[in-house]
């Protein structure tokens, strides 16, 4: 069975790990990292030539980013971190990110299509991971889902 197609506008979706500082529930200073979730779509680099049903498709060149409301209290905000590392006691929310920039996405090794390309880019498939924003993007902890076509598929 084949797989779908990726298109503009498809979700991605998982967890990736950035760098952040704030203050512990002792007022002590905290530098450390946690897990954020990672709520986005393929909003770049997409293909100017080839669209499915009049949207662009994704290729293994693409990128993704967040939607405003991720960035500011939702859910890769500030207040939204969890499994924080050592040293010391977690910190208190709100944490401030010390990694730049907030949101990007790119698909990881090994995502897209040897079967399908576009001028000779591999097409993205449902299912190819992302490697998604932190101190060294976090490799293939998301992923990307097509929800944008249901009539394109390619046999893997």
């Amino acid at each position: 069975m084949g797989k779908l197609v990726v298109v503009k506008g498809d979700p991605v979706t998982g967890t990736d790990l950035h760098n952040v500082s704030g203050t512990n529930a002792q007022g002590s200073p905290y530098l450390g990292t946690g897990k954020f979730a990672y709520n986005g779509s393929v909003t770049a680099q997409l293909s100017g030539f080839v669209s499915i049903g009049g949207t662009p498709v994704a290729l293994v060149t693409s990128g993704s980013s967040l939607g405003p409301t991720e960035t500011a209290t939702g859910g890769h905000g500030p207040l939204s971190g969890k499994d924080f590392s050592a040293p010391g006691p977690a910190p208190n929310s709100p944490v401030s990110f010390l990694d730049t920039p907030l949101g990007a996405g790119s698909p990881s090794s090994g995502a897209g299509s040897g079967l399908l390309t576009v001028d000779g880019v591999e097409v993205l498939l449902d299912g190819d991971g992302f490697d998604t924003c932190g101190p060294a993007p976090t490799a293939a902890a998301s992923s990307v889902a097509a929800q944008g076509q249901d009539f394109v598929t390619c046999a893997e």
